[in-house]
């Protein structure tokens, strides 16, 4: 329920601060396991990402440090994340993300692992996390690139305009790495 409260309001939010423009929606599957994964340029992204998608819940990982304070924690966690230690294989959320799959729901993974800050690249270097657990869990992967992110809050009532581009799901096992990086690519670079 808080969920949803939650989304409406930052949904509403980010429509009129930010002219929020979202592309491809309909690659997004309607039901079953599916994970997305996103360029990652600023804290706000996990929520630009799941204010897009109104017909299910996002689930995501978020960085350990976040769930040290208890309310922000239960705020966070009730919004569908879930922690991960960065830095090295974290098996409990490898077996999270894989349960969150395995139930047919949506989860969403930054590829890159952390914030890319250098605004020079489309696209920072991908970690294979995504991969393994579309492997074990036989699940498509939609690739997700957003625009403008780093920029809301810069000025007080004049926010960037927010784009959201959703690719085309990706089936094949081979070579997916590969695949899901030249498809952000892409995304971010309008060869789509």
């Amino acid at each position: 329920m808080f969920y949803w409260f939650a989304w409406i309001i930052l949904r509403a939010l980010l429509t009129i601060f930010c002219r929020y423009k979202i592309e491809g929606l309909e690659n997004v599957p309607r039901s079953g396991g599916v994970i997305l994964v996103a360029n990652h340029r600023a804290m706000m992204d996990p929520i630009v990402i799941g204010c897009c998608i109104h017909f299910r819940k996002t689930y995501f990982m978020a960085k350990e440090e976040l769930f040290r304070f208890k309310i922000f924690a239960l705020i966070i966690r009730s919004l569908g994340a879930f922690p991960v230690k960065r830095g090295k294989v974290d098996r409990v959320a490898l077996r999270t993300a894989e349960n969150i799959l395995n139930e047919g729901k949506l989860l969403l993974i930054f590829g890159e692992g952390t914030r890319n800050r250098d605004l020079t690249k489309v696209l920072g270097e991908l970690h294979s996390g995504f991969v393994y657990l579309a492997e074990r869990t036989n699940v498509p992967i939609v690739p997700v690139y957003t625009f403008n992110t780093h920029l809301i809050f810069r000025k007080l009532l004049r926010w960037p305009r927010v784009i959201v581009k959703f690719g085309k799901p990706i089936t094949e096992r081979e070579d997916l790495l590969e695949k899901t990086r030249s498809a952000l690519i892409k995304l971010g670079t309008g060869d789509e």
